[in-house]
């Protein structure tokens, strides 16, 4: 079973595929943090506010 920071990581991911984004591009459009996903994928622990954030992010640019 995926822990809740490893199914999230697994979600930016699919995210960053479809929309062919790098990782640096999408932390800054998430977050403005281009080291955002480079710091998830080294094992980054994400708070649930943040966690929000991005989801909010990526489902809204989905809409767009």
């Amino acid at each position: 079973m995926q822990s809740f920071r490893e199914q999230f990581a697994t979600e930016v991911e699919g995210y960053m595929e479809r929309r062919e984004l790098t990782p640096s591009r999408f932390g800054i459009l998430a977050l403005g943090d281009p080291n955002f996903v480079f710091e998830l994928r080294k094992g980054r622990a994400v708070s649930m506010d943040v966690a929000d954030r991005v989801r909010r992010f990526m489902r809204d640019s989905e809409a767009a």
